[in-house]
């Protein structure tokens, strides 16, 4: 679609076409800075300037480095916020930022057993994990200067992954070798059709899960790339303000759709016995 349209934005003299500006921010925000380098009135560096990691790290992969600083800039700032909310835990007056990490937990924890029932709490970690740093490397991308980990197939494909081993390692863990027995399906004599079926449909998994959350989050980096040039153009700055505050939501959604397909997976692959048995608890613990 892009390739049919021939919008040209106009800048202090300098023509810069949309079409490449998106390519540019398609192929990674180095390239955009690159595409209008030229500018005099404005410069994209404003919202796609990564520069300084490059060139900080150029000897060491350079514009390659970018998606593990931003990644590390997410750990760090994680391990810091938790470690000063943990640093004097109590049963008894507890502090504020304790009780902001009870909720946190609480809220998390509310989350998985909705999904996949009590027996879920033994994946709080995993989840809840995947859920947070999916959730702040979304935004990430929406601070100036910054990208979004989520932006690169690379980390996308690293957390699908994640996922894909996890759910097989729960399920032969769970139920051994029986596990591998659902790939042949019900009906043995049709399990040479079943088997090649079954192995496409679990590989298809991770591809999706990375697909989709590269191709919405770098869409949404493209989108206000493109309403930021056109305000310019239209002399209104905020054009992209609207889009702006629409990545906010679609940044929590793509985390919630992510984790969610994970605990179906996840749930999928836990025998049904677990299942029912946590639910006939949990019926019995509210009848108590």
């Amino acid at each position: 679609m892009f390739n049919s349209v021939s919008t040209a934005i106009g800048i202090s003299g300098v023509s810069y076409p949309v079409l490449s500006l998106a390519s540019a921010a398609a192929s990674g925000t180095g390239e955009v800075s690159a595409a209008a380098s030229s500018a005099s009135m404005i410069e994209p560096s404003i919202i796609f300037n990564r520069h300084w990691i490059e060139h900080t790290f150029h000897s060491i992969g350079g514009h390659h480095f970018v998606v593990v600083i931003m990644s590390l800039i997410i750990i760090a700032a994680l391990t810091a916020f938790l470690a000063y909310c943990s640093r004097d835990l109590k049963l008894r007056h507890i502090s504020a930022g304790q009780n902001f990490l009870e909720l946190i937990y609480e809220s998390l924890d509310t989350y998985v057993v909705s999904m996949m029932g009590p027996a879920g709490r033994n994946f709080l970690v995993l989840i809840g994990s995947l859920f947070i740093y999916i959730l702040f490397s979304n935004y990430l991308g929406l601070i100036p200067g910054l990208e979004a980990p989520t932006a690169n197939l690379n980390t996308t494909a690293a957390l699908a992954l994640v996922t894909f081993f996890s759910i097989h390692y729960f399920g032969l863990k769970t139920q051994g070798l029986k596990y591998l027995k659902h790939f042949a399906g019900d009906i043995w004599w049709l399990a040479p059709l079943m088997i090649p079926i079954h192995i496409i449909g679990e590989l298809a998994r991770p591809l999706s899960l990375s697909i989709r959350l590269f191709g919405n989050i770098r869409g949404e980096d493209i989108a206000i790339c493109i309403l930021f040039f056109l305000g310019v153009k239209a002399y209104f700055p905020f054009f992209h303000l609207p889009m702006l505050f629409l990545a906010c939501f679609s940044c929590l959604i793509q985390a919630l759709v992510f984790t969610m397909l994970t605990m179906a997976y996840i749930s999928g692959a836990l025998p049904h016995e677990e299942h029912h048995e946590g639910g006939h608890d949990d019926k019995a613990g509210h009848s108590h």
